[in-house]
């Protein structure tokens, strides 16, 4: 069945989510992914490489001063949008966010693409889906994420140019 709402429209009154059961299930089931690899996986795991960039890449020692000064902060912020989320997705009946939740939805969703996308290998040429790619159901995963986040940005991006 084709999508007739955009999954976030722009009220007066804040962001309608325009998300079925079965589309919260599935952002929830992620959120909890990653929540889970934050929360378990060693520094240097290769599946979190898109989530800490190196900041020194030719100078080992300030990057391992960055990572120990850093990297506690960064998943706690992660951590966060990610609880903030699941509150929102978890109430089938809340149907209006703020733009600081979805804001919130933005950073989190995004946290599922650059682990997905570390795991499928996806480059910049990985816009097409080739029904034959072994990839295909993963990749079509990773470009419904991209639209939800495209879609969520355009949101958020509306408030700011009315402001």
């Amino acid at each position: 069945m084709a999508r007739v709402k955009p999954p976030f429209a722009v009220t007066k009154k804040g962001i309608v989510v325009n998300l079925g059961s079965d589309e919260r299930d599935l952002l929830r089931r992620l959120f909890g992914e990653v929540e889970e690899l934050l929360t378990s996986a060693s520094i240097g795991d290769p599946k979190l490489a898109r989530l800490f960039p190196p900041a020194y890449f030719n100078n080992d020692e300030a990057e391992t001063e960055y990572q120990r000064l850093m990297r506690d902060e960064l998943i706690a912020s992660r951590l966060s949008s990610i609880a903030t989320v699941d509150e929102f997705l978890a109430d089938d009946q809340l149907k209006t966010v703020t733009f600081a939740q979805l804001d919130a939805f933005c950073a989190a969703l995004n946290s599922v693409r650059l682990v997905l996308g570390t795991l499928l290998d996806v480059g910049d040429i990985d816009d097409y889906l080739d029904a034959d790619d072994p990839r295909h159901d993963e990749l079509a995963l990773y470009n419904f994420l991209s639209w939800l986040l495209d879609a969520a940005i355009t949101a958020i991006s509306h408030n700011h140019g009315a402001s």
